[in-house]
């Protein structure tokens, strides 16, 4: 499952049409309107899925501009923790939520270890 933010430009003066079509759609999620910018979400089984809905927020009248401006994708996020199992244990300290940030040393190049 992929799931993305999409901010929509627009004239004030058309918002509420197009929020309101957004709102009656079943390709998006409405979140949030500000000066003529509209916040939304898509969902989508892969990314051919989002692009199809990402082009009908673009060509819906009135809409300016559509950007993806975040993309989260579960595929990657699998691929990530399987980098991360291939380094052991972490330690203990990485998980503690008072841990101040200010006492790790970088001495290296992430780079070199694969991450």
């Amino acid at each position: 499952m992929n799931i993305s933010s999409i901010v929509v430009s627009t004239l004030p003066e058309n918002s509420e049409v197009i929020i309101e079509h957004f709102k009656a759609g079943d390709f998006c999620e409405f979140h949030h309107y500000e000066d003529g910018k509209i916040i939304v979400t898509i969902e989508g089984n892969d990314v051919s899925e989002e692009i199809a809905k990402l082009r009908i927020i673009e060509q819906t009248p009135n809409v300016i501009s559509a950007l993806m401006v975040y993309s989260f994708c579960e595929d990657d996020l699998e691929a990530e923790k399987e980098k991360l199992q291939k380094f052991g244990d972490f330690p203990d300290w990485l998980n503690e939520e008072n841990f101040d940030a200010k006492k790790i040393r970088y001495s290296g190049n992430l780079k070199n270890h694969g991450l």
